[in-house]
Parts: C-alpha cells; sequence; structure tokens
C-alpha cells in the first residue's frame, strides 16, 4: 500500500522483483549499493569529463561570470534541477523496497543526513569544493556513523545531534579550508 499525503493508503502491492532492488544481491552485494556505485561512476563521468559538468561547476562557483563567458546559466540551471529530480525519484525507488510501502514523507527524514553528507564530501576530498567522489565517501560515513548508533540501541533522536555535530565539524573544516584557499 502507499500512503498519501493526507495519510490515507492507496491499495496495492510490490512485487517480488521490485523488493528485490533492495533485498537481492550481486556476487554478496546489495543491489541498493551497486545502483549506489553506477550512479557514482556515471555522476562522475558526467561532471568531470563532460563539457555540460564543466558547465555546471563554474555556474556553481560564480554565476555571473559563468553568464559574461557566454554560458546559458538559466539553461544549466534548468538542467541542474532536472538532473536533481531524477536523482531524487531513483531514491525513492530504492528507498521503497526497503521500507516495504510507497510513503511520499519517507525521506523527509533524511534531509539532515543528505546536507552533512554533501558537506562532508565537499569537506574532504574536495578541498572545499564540491565534488562527487567526497559526496560519495560522505554519504558512507553518514551511513558507517547512522548503522553503528542503531547497532548501540541508543535513542533515534541520537543520531540526529551526532549527524548535526557532524555537520558542524564539516562546515567548520570547509570555511578552513575555503579561507586558506583565498588567502
Amino acid at each position: 500500500c502507499m500512503t498519501q499525503s493526507d495519510r490515507t493508503t492507496a491499495p496495492g502491492r510490490f512485487t517480488e522483483g521490485f523488493l528485490r532492488i533492495d533485498r537481492g544481491t550481486f556476487l554478496g552485494v546489495p543491489g541498493s549499493v551497486l545502483i549506489f556505485g553506477a550512479l557514482t561512476v556515471v555522476a562522475w563521468v558526467f561532471l568531470a569529463r563532460t563539457r555540460w559538468g564543466r558547465v555546471l561547476y563554474a555556474i556553481g562557483a560564480n554565476p555571473e561570470a559563468s553568464r559574461l563567458a557566454g554560458i546559458r546559466v538559466g539553461a544549466y540551471r534548468a538542467l541542474a534541477y532536472v538532473l536533481s529530480g531524477v536523482l531524487a525519484s531513483i531514491g525513492g525507488l530504492l528507498l521503497a523496497p526497503r521500507i516495504g510501502q510507497g510513503d511520499v514523507s519517507a525521506g523527509t527524514s533524511q534531509l539532515l543526513e543528505a546536507v552533512a553528507v554533501a558537506l562532508v564530501g565537499t569537506s574532504v576530498l574536495g578541498r572545499g569544493r564540491p565534488n562527487v567522489w567526497g559526496t560519495a565517501l560522505g554519504a558512507v560515513l553518514i551511513g558507517i556513523i547512522t548503522t553503528g548508533l542503531t547497532i548501540e540501541g541508543l535513542p533515534y533522536y541520537t543520531q540526529d545531534v551526532v549527524e548535526g555535530a557532524v555537520l558542524i565539524l564539516a562546515l567548520v573544516f570547509s570555511f578552513t579550508l575555503s579561507k586558506r584557499r583565498t588567502a
């Protein structure tokens, strides 16, 4: 069944094949991990090895300079939003078999994790700049922390406190790096 925004449910059930996205394995590796790895490689190739990706980085760094260089900032910004929506829908498709139902608000509790992942990724391997591999490493790090806290049986709110602390540390580290780069 699928929980809707007004908390009513729509009838239906997931097929076994759909549930295997999260529960199935290939050579002992869960399907969601394989999809994560594949998406990471595709994102890296797109952002680091194509003109479109380099333009997106340029717009993120300085939209006005990009516009003055002749880049259609509005079109690329729209592309970024479309790609963000596509990746969010893939995330929803990976989350639904994990929780065993469709829920329009299922991912809202992971917003702090997502921000922490992005900032850890920026500060770890990116030297203060966004990058795919740092973000992937940040996702793994936050996942390990969350799983460890769950295994320890700590209250759910402990995860938010620890993730918030990681977020603050990543911000401090990132701002320290950016100050060194500009000095």
